[in-house]
């Protein structure tokens, strides 16, 4: 694993720019290679990523809160689950847009969630299509690391090279998926990462 700082970082929707639920979790970390920062230290910072994200609900975030109160060990092994599936995510993501081999130790780890969402999900009927949906009995705590592995899969299944990009600011390792008609998207967040490049620039011009 690798080393960082645990940050109790404060989500708003700006920080959400990945496109994938997958890319979000890879994203819980800012600046992997340059005194990395874990964004989600706590169940509580966790929750509140999942929230924002948009894995979890209002009502979905109170029952996932309520449960770990209720029961510390459950929330701290959740947490400690959903992590070593962020790393695998990561290491898999890495190998495919460098064309290297995937480690198996990453394989594992998203085959091992994606029989957990197999066991969770049941057969539903929605407008006369069949669908598959997380059973109601999971409990809420369960429910982000199911939703992002439903994610992983979906985005792995026809895995978008060329699209998966990394924010192009030096200090910066967001991952995002880029959906613009010609692929010219370069930042996480224009308003942040896009704006400070200008501004370094402007800055060596004038010196």
């Amino acid at each position: 694993m690798i080393p960082m700082r645990a940050v109790n970082h404060r989500w708003i929707p700006g920080d959400i720019f990945g496109g994938s639920a997958a890319l979000e979790l890879v994203n819980t970390v800012s600046s992997w290679h340059h005194d990395p920062e874990d964004w989600i230290p706590d169940i509580a910072s966790f929750l509140a990523w999942a929230r924002t994200c948009g894995v979890l609900d209002e009502g979905e975030q109170n029952a996932a809160a309520r449960h770990a109160n209720n029961s510390p060990p459950t929330a701290e092994r959740v947490l400690a689950s959903v992590k070593e599936l962020r790393f695998a995510l990561r290491g898999l993501i890495e190998a495919l847009e460098h064309g290297k081999p995937a480690r198996p130790t990453d394989l594992s780890v998203i085959d091992d969630w994606r029989r957990r969402l197999a066991i969770s999900e049941q057969v539903i009927v929605r407008r006369n299509k069949i669908d598959f949906t997380i059973r109601p009995d999971i409990s809420a705590l369960e429910l982000p690391g199911l939703r992002v592995t439903a994610a992983c899969l979906s985005l792995l299944k026809d895995f978008p090279a060329a699209r998966i990009k990394k924010c192009a600011a030096p200090d910066c390792s967001g991952r995002f998926l880029d959906q613009s008609k010609n692929q010219s998207r370069r930042w996480c967040d224009m308003a942040v990462c896009g704006n400070l490049a200008k501004a370094r620039q402007y800055r060596a011009r004038n010196k």
